[in-house]
């Protein structure tokens, strides 16, 4: 793009004209035209993280690559400004032949699309601190089931699908008490490369080559008082066994509900500072939350202690997972090999999953070898509810 092609920043009072010229007749009234004007300042502010509610019709901030130049800005405002007058004129071309109303009538509020991080969040955590969360009554269970689909690739075998495994917890009312945790694959799988036909002819022919599927879908059901499954038990399910992945209910008193002590905190842990290509704080975050134990309150703490990490990002609008949609809001690590996202649900606050999704090629990994870029190799989605038995599933789960 150059300058040539570029649409020239209005002022405000070359606004206040173009709005006046639409509906000339009715300069008694201002608000419209002033309704309308703080439409077009929002989405100017929502540039500049002040204020992020735009028009559905304004093109959406692109996450990718460079930040924006001062002409693309440029570009976009004007752009702006053309959607908000849009609304303008359809609203004086649908009034017209009608006797003007006592009061105006409301323009109504285009839609919001979630251009920053920190307003899709806080929007999630404002809704959580409303609704609270389903109690769980005396002798009930909190039925948590997570669906994960993962990648397998070997690059030596022309075939490579992602597979769903189904991890299934039971949390006592009485946290102290038994609790059930049962995992198994449901044989759904999505051919990425060749079919059972491929790998099983190539799996034959290579020599010694071993392709054990139960290695990386196995089967298994323990039963802990406290939640304190073994650590095999945690890493089959792909949760850490330390206080992240598995808190106590003192460990979910003491984490500090100000996001910033949050944030901190979580930036600190060992994994984090030594370990930064696994996700970060993100990770954390995510491992917290897919145990389906957060209260309310440190949820709505947690969302905003997120929309904290540097270079998080929108990432998707509607992102589909398991059936249900919600925002992405991802991060990249530092090699760039990956992104990691989690779904918020920003209608209910609710945690819907993750997804790790490769970035470019890793020849040097057989498990990803020949994985081409943008391929999701991990998602997983996550339900909660409240069961009357331990290990019966609730109706409809």
């Amino acid at each position: 793009m150059t300058e040539d092609n570029v649409r020239r920043l209005w002022t405000n009072d070359e606004l206040d004209e173009a709005l006046n010229l639409l509906r000339a007749e009715e300069t008694t009234d201002q608000r419209p035209l002033t309704a309308a004007n703080n439409a077009l300042l929002d989405a100017v502010r929502s540039i500049e993280g002040t204020n992020t509610g735009v028009p559905e019709t304004a093109p959406l901030i692109e996450f990718r690559g460079k930040p924006a130049s001062p002409v693309g800005r440029r570009w976009w405002i004007g752009a702006a400004a053309v959607a908000v007058i849009a609304v303008c004129a359809t609203a004086a071309i649908s009034g017209a032949g009608r006797d003007a109303p006592s009061a105006p009538t409301p323009v109504a509020a285009p839609g919001v699309r979630f251009v920053s991080v920190r307003q899709a969040l806080d929007t999630a955590a404002d809704r959580i601190h409303v609704t609270g969360e389903t109690p769980l009554p005396a002798g009930g269970f909190r039925y948590v089931a997570t669906r994960t689909w993962r990648l397998w690739n070997d690059s030596r075998i022309p075939a490579a699908f992602s597979g769903e495994q189904l991890t299934q917890t039971w949390q006592p009312s009485d946290f102290a008490g038994q609790w059930l945790l049962r995992t198994a694959p449901t044989g759904n799988r999505k051919w990425l490369i060749g079919n059972e036909k491929t790998l099983k002819s190539y799996t034959e022919q290579i020599e010694r080559h071993d392709v054990d599927l139960k290695e990386y879908w196995p089967s298994g059901e323990w039963r802990a008082d406290g939640g304190k499954f073994p650590a095999k038990a945690m890493a089959v399910v792909g949760r850490s066994d330390d206080e992240w992945g598995a808190p106590t209910p003192r460990r979910l008193d003491e984490l500090p509900r100000d996001p910033q002590q949050l944030y901190d905190l979580m930036a600190a842990d060992f994994s984090v500072v030594h370990k930064p290509k696994l996700g970060g704080v993100l990770d954390i975050a995510a491992q917290l939350l897919k145990t389906g134990t957060v209260p309310a309150d440190l949820k709505e703490s947690l969302y905003r202690a997120v929309a904290r990490i540097p270079g998080l990002k929108v990432t998707e609008q509607v992102a589909n997972l398991d059936g249900r949609t919600g925002v992405a809001l991802g991060v990249d690590p530092v090699d760039g090999t990956f992104r990691m996202e989690i779904i918020v649900d920003p209608a209910t606050g609710e945690f819907i999953g993750e997804r790790r999704t490769q970035l470019k090629p890793e020849e040097n990994d057989f498990t990803v070898a020949g994985i081409k870029p943008g391929t999701v190799t991990v998602s997983s989605s996550v339900r909660t509810a409240v069961a009357g038995e331990l290990g019966v599933v609730p109706p409809g789960r």
